[in-house]
């Protein structure tokens, strides 16, 4: 039977939500083991898979709410070089389980220690769109475009095949790069949505600044318009936003009969968004051009608007325009995980023939 060695970057957990469907299906024909870059993200694939190992994995390093290139490049090479106990523990189970292939979401240190075993790599994530595929990159996002892309050929090279989870479909640059529409979760998958009045505001706190988040609520409050806002962990009701604490199911619930959504640019939320019709405000991270890239094509697509920062005047004329975004993603069909997990199971045949 194949061995697999199916290694989970640890940041957030789209890349977790991301690879246990895929996880699942492989595991019904061959022998998978599984490793995950954080103890948060562990805990939750535990849920789904059983005998996950964490580990710490490589991470971008942020200071005032942007990515720093030197500093991340230091702290990786520490990782990597100093053969740290992350770096020892990656490299003990592959010389242990001796996988036939290594299937990645875009797990850093992975990538590099399976270098030393000459082993073939696949790689299924959203983060390679950015190195991967032809788009225009506007004047004033170019130094955040070139900082995260030469840190990721930094830490991402000798990748055999690329299997790209996207909303959008510009030209790809290589041969060995192939596009499939996002991995959704079975939640997602069974919803059928409806539209009521309100709408869904999903912040990811701890990577935004104090100032920023209380901006938010400001602008928020300032519009005519019910607002449910995840992000702050509380319960409580505020004039027009209502607050709520983590709760899959009532989060589920909340995004099924939204009218809309605001958020950062986050690969995950905002392609479940996408694949459920609802128009998206994006206001992505400073200097994180993934979640950029993102943002501009929702923008591009007529899916919804991206800006800065949030202000009133950018939050009524999303309102204005939701019919207009709405009408726009009624082209966008919904599809199940079937074909990019055939495309896997077809290239994991293809490297251990």
């Amino acid at each position: 039977m194949i061995r697999i060695l199916y290694a989970v970057n640890g940041d957030g957990l789209g890349h977790t939500t991301r690879s246990i469907p895929i996880i699942k299906a492989l595991s019904k024909k061959y022998n998978v083991k599984v490793i995950v870059g954080s103890k948060r993200s562990c805990e939750f694939m535990n849920k789904y898979i059983k005998n996950v190992t964490p580990f710490e994995g490589l991470r971008f390093v942020y200071d005032k709410n942007s990515v720093k290139l030197y500093k991340t490049i230091g702290r990786n090479a520490k990782i990597i070089f100093s053969k740290s106990s992350n770096f020892k523990t990656v490299f003990s189970i592959i010389k242990k389980f001796r996988p036939d292939v290594i299937v990645t979401d875009c797990d850093y240190l992975t990538i590099n220690v399976s270098n030393l075993f000459n082993i073939p790599l696949i790689c299924v994530c959203n983060i390679h769109a950015m190195t991967e595929l032809k788009y225009d990159v506007p004047k004033k996002h170019k130094k955040a475009y070139y900082t995260m892309n030469a840190l990721i050929k930094i830490f991402t090279s000798n990748i055999g095949y690329h299997v790209i989870t996207t909303f959008f479909y510009p030209p790809i640059r290589h041969k060995y790069t192939f596009l499939y529409p996002p991995v959704l979760r079975q939640q997602i998958l069974e919803m059928n949505p409806i539209r009521k009045n309100y709408y869904l505001v999903y912040q990811t706190t701890g990577m935004s600044p104090v100032s920023t988040n209380k901006k938010l609520i400001r602008v928020l409050k300032s519009v005519k318009a019910q607002f449910v806002v995840y992000g702050f962990e509380k319960e409580e009701v505020d004039k027009n936003i209502t607050f709520r604490k983590t709760n899959n199911d009532q989060f589920f619930k909340d995004f099924k009969d939204c009218r809309a959504c605001i958020a950062n640019g986050g690969f995950s939320f905002i392609s479940e968004a996408v694949s459920l019709h609802k128009p998206v405000l994006s206001i992505p991270i400073k200097g994180t051009f993934e979640q950029t890239l993102n943002a501009m094509q929702i923008k591009e697509l007529g899916y919804g608007d991206m800006c800065d920062f949030i202000t009133t005047k950018k939050l009524k004329n999303f309102i204005k325009h939701n019919e207009k975004y709405y009408n726009n993603l009624k082209n966008y069909k919904k599809e199940d995980n079937s074909r990019i997990i055939l495309k896997v199971e077809e290239l994991i045949k293809e490297v251990t023939k």
